[in-house]
């Protein structure tokens, strides 16, 4: 209930939805996501939420991409939520417009999420970003000599319908309430990848800093 709480009042707090809105949420199948799609299945009613999920499988991890994917249809169709799942092969995007992996990835899942939430006539695009994604940001922005906006970090909401509704709950918060609650989800292998910068603050600069 304090989870839900929080969450509620985040919404509230930067009028993140109004009543009868569709909700496109990105869900991979991770933790983040996974308590993104029950909290505000269980917040929707309050709203009169038209839910649904979006989920890329981005071809990066073979099997695991199409058991993330398996997992992601299996919870849609447990709670009969319409569920929109697109196929692309990021590497070969990579490849083709010159990008990092992690910006290869950040713009087809983006595009994938704003061209469905166009088609099917969803108001807003909800993702699981909370308080220490956005602290994670702020410290590659820093380490990457960025200026004023990139150290500013995630926002609540932006101007392109994406909403954050967990920002102000912590990843120790969310694992709690997954367990609290029993809730499965599963876990991407890439994040232990100590090749990307963003798991080298995850995991190493981070706890030196605590």
């Amino acid at each position: 209930k304090r989870i839900l709480r929080i969450v509620d009042q985040t919404l509230r707090a930067h009028s993140m939805i109004q009543n009868g809105d569709g909700v496109l949420m990105g869900v991979s199948g991770g933790p983040d996501s996974v308590a993104l799609f029950h909290i505000l299945r269980a917040l929707g009613p309050r709203y009169g939420l038209r839910l649904a999920i979006a989920h890329l499988n981005h071809c990066l991890r073979a099997n695991e991409s199409d058991r993330d994917q398996a997992f992601v249809t299996a919870l849609a169709k447990q709670f009969e939520i319409p569920i929109y799942v697109e196929k692309q092969d990021v590497r070969r995007f990579q490849k083709n417009h010159h990008l990092s992996l992690e910006e290869a990835g950040h713009q087809v899942r983006y595009r994938f999420y704003h061209r469905t939430a166009t088609q099917h006539g969803y108001h807003k695009i909800a993702l699981g970003h909370h308080a220490d994604d956005n602290a994670e940001l702020v410290l590659m922005s820093m380490l990457r000599g960025s200026g004023p906006l990139g150290l500013s970090g995630m926002p609540a909401v932006r101007s392109d319908n994406i909403i954050r509704p967990l920002i102000n709950l912590r990843r120790s918060e969310i694992l709690e309430y997954l367990a609290t609650c029993n809730l499965d989800y599963v876990m991407d292998s890439s994040n232990r990848d100590l090749r990307f910068l963003r798991n080298q603050i995850r995991n190493r600069l981070i706890p030196d800093l605590q």
